[in-house]
């Protein structure tokens, strides 16, 4: 890729050469002369692998010296064709540059010669050239430094998501295993699942919720926010403080402020067993050929207490609202005396 852009370069300094006239601009004529040098020179001083990232810094370096020796004929047309090009890498800036151009383009194009530029105009068309060159070279560069750190942080991200499923499956697990065995399980013994489910269920919904919104986000975070991003300390705060939230909710629902349809009957958590077909009636061999199963469900309660407490992982804004909603009706009840 990057002798490949070399070689744009040097095809672009080709065909702008000859049309520079020497000795009228210093400026020009120095940024022409440290371009073809720089070219010439470019293989000896960066062909080595481990210069790749001040390669690419020089090679984008060398296109913004373009800016100086473009003829004045091609700097409108140059300047549309690289603000296009900003719109496709999703330059942040794209926009406000766009409406400068919109903006620029009464003053300094020519009424009489459509695309020509107004005598004395040149300068504040390379500085907006310039500009552009300047944001889109940046979200370039910025894309493939931030790329590994993406990566690294969406792996530690997933890892600890999936050891939060596998802690949250754990239960289940080791009850169809001891079914697998015929061996007789105790669940009524299991006291501790409603709590120990209510907690792993939010630690996964946070680490989901973390996972999609960096996955959405990538762009937006600074270079900082994508190095915070793949910190184990941040990944892991995220995901206490959605435990915690869930953690919270669980005692909200278990303490009958809140309740209805859409919330779990405390009464009627536990495990439901169905067995597979349904015994056939009396004096009928319909199912005697039928291979039966036993399966084993969470009830209504316990599936609507896992889908609170991942909501409470997963929305880093419930718990705060359900203290406010509650707050608010505390404030509003009347004073019991």
């Amino acid at each position: 890729m990057l002798s490949y852009f070399l070689g744009l370069l040097d095809v672009r300094l080709r065909r702008i050469a000859p049309t520079i006239s020497s000795g009228n601009d210093t400026v020009r004529d120095g940024a022409l002369q440290e371009i073809s040098k720089s070219l010439a020179e470019f293989e000896t001083i960066y062909g080595s692998p481990d210069r790749d990232d001040q390669a690419w810094n020089q090679a984008y370096r060398l296109e913004r010296l373009f800016v100086l020796v473009e003829p004045s004929e091609q700097l409108w047309p140059e300047l549309k064709r690289r603000l296009a090009d900003a719109a496709e890498e999703n330059v942040g800036s794209c926009k406000r540059l766009t409406l400068a151009a919109d903006a620029l383009a009464p003053q300094v194009l020519d009424p009489k010669v459509p695309g020509t530029l107004l005598p004395g105009s040149d300068g504040i068309v390379r500085s907006l050239l310039l500009e552009t060159l300047e944001d889109t070279h940046w979200t370039i560069q910025r894309k493939f430094y931030s790329r590994p750190i993406r990566k690294n942080a969406t792996t530690r991200i997933v890892w600890f998501g999936m050891g939060a499923f596998s802690l949250f499956m754990l239960p289940y697990l080791a009850l169809y295993f001891n079914l697998w065995r015929a061996e007789p399980t105790n669940i009524s013994s299991w006291a501790w699942l409603p709590i120990y489910t209510v907690a792993t269920t939010g630690l996964f919904g946070a680490l989901f919720s973390r996972l999609l919104y960096l996955q959405s986000n990538w762009d937006a975070l600074t270079i900082g926010g994508l190095k915070d991003a793949r910190e184990f300390a941040s990944i892991i705060l995220r995901a206490c403080v959605g435990m915690i939230g869930a953690v919270i909710v669980f005692f909200f629902l278990k303490s009958g402020v809140i309740g209805g349809g859409l919330f779990p009957d405390f009464s009627q958590i536990g495990v439901e067993e169905f067995a597979f077909p349904v015994k056939p009636p009396a004096g009928t061999d319909t199912a005697i050929h039928t291979i039966s199963f036993r399966l084993y469900y969470p009830s209504k309660s316990w599936a609507l207490l896992v889908v609170w407490s991942f909501l409470a992982g997963f929305s880093e804004r419930l718990v705060p609202s359900i203290l406010r909603d509650t707050e608010t009706t505390i404030s509003k009840s009347p004073t019991q005396k």
